[in-house]
């Protein structure tokens, strides 16, 4: 068992370097095995966070079989409501990545359906720059691409879904499912504001892709070896996809700028443990509607004059 501060190799626990694992603390950034994660309501988090933060430990050897539940707490989840429980599963950090791949078969479904009925999606949905009163486009621009049959349109969807599916899953379960989609709505928001600001249509997963990306290096920012290995691969994928035209680089700021400010928000407001947990949610949703009503004013006046 290593010390918390010996710098060892990303891609491993930093308790036991001998397990390879891809999930991070949500508060430090350490990589962590399954018996070094910790479920809080604030994400996944390691041991020494947990204490740091005034809570207690208590775990199993991930080898060791789960003993079975005590009556006791039996009686006390059936008190529970089934939805409530549904509810609570969903949203927990760690469980499966079921908003990843819900996102991912939505967009592909969508790009499909548009060849047979006139790109209809991408029309309904994506952020076009006239009809800035249908609010929803703000939120649904991610999830369309024009249903062309081009090679420029081709490789920005294949593009886009092997980002998504190369890192989304493990952050959603990092994150958990409400801070998921609290980052991509802002994030969804923010890269079709950048492209509608810009006088352009904004589509396709580029704003939200890197506001993952952006809030995934926040968590992992004082780690240098893991940090500088991220960073040289989402260069060299920006510089991929803007040389084959798969995203806008209005879309790429707005994104990285929304997921970077949630992020740093969150994670200081869990660094406050008296701090409002709706806070954090409500500063991150006014900032979303500013920016949507900043959008709509400059559209609005461009198209004044």
């Amino acid at each position: 068992m290593s010390s918390p501060d010996t710098e060892v190799d990303g891609s491993v626990c930093y308790r036991h370097p001998g397990r390879t694992s891809w999930t991070l603390c949500e508060r430090c950034g350490r990589t962590i095995c399954p018996e070094c994660q910790i479920l809080t309501p604030q994400g996944v988090r390691c041991p020494d966070c947990v204490r740091e933060t005034g809570g207690s430990v208590r775990w199993e050897p991930a080898a060791r079989a789960a003993a079975p539940p005590k009556r006791a707490k039996k009686s006390v989840q059936r008190e529970r409501p089934r939805w409530a429980q549904v509810v609570r599963d969903i949203l927990m950090p760690g469980s499966a990545p079921v908003l990843t791949w819900g996102v991912a078969g939505l967009v592909l479904l969508l790009w499909i359906a548009g060849f047979a009925t006139g790109n209809l999606p991408f029309i309904g949905l994506a952020a076009i720059p006239g009809p800035v009163w249908e609010i929803w486009r703000f939120f649904t621009s991610e999830l369309v691409y024009p249903s062309i049959a081009t090679l420029s349109v081709f490789v920005s969807v294949i593009l886009g879904l092997v980002f998504l599916l190369l890192i989304a899953p493990s952050f959603e379960r990092q994150v958990g499912r409400r801070r998921f989609v609290v980052l991509f709505l802002a994030s969804s928001a923010a890269g079709a504001a950048g492209m509608m600001l810009a006088g352009q249509v904004g589509y396709g997963l580029s704003g939200v892709l890197w506001g993952i990306s952006g809030a995934f290096i926040v968590t992992i920012w004082e780690h240098a070896q893991v940090r500088n290995r991220t960073l040289l691969f989402l260069g060299i994928y920006l510089v991929f996809g803007l040389l084959f035209g798969s995203y806008a680089l209005p879309a790429v700021i707005g994104g990285i700028l929304a997921g970077v400010g949630s992020m740093v928000l969150l994670r200081r407001f869990d660094e406050r443990p008296r701090s409002n947990p709706s806070t954090p949610y409500l500063i991150i949703a006014a900032g979303v509607v500013a920016i949507i009503a900043i959008t709509i004013i400059r559209v609005l006046l461009l198209t004044a004059s």
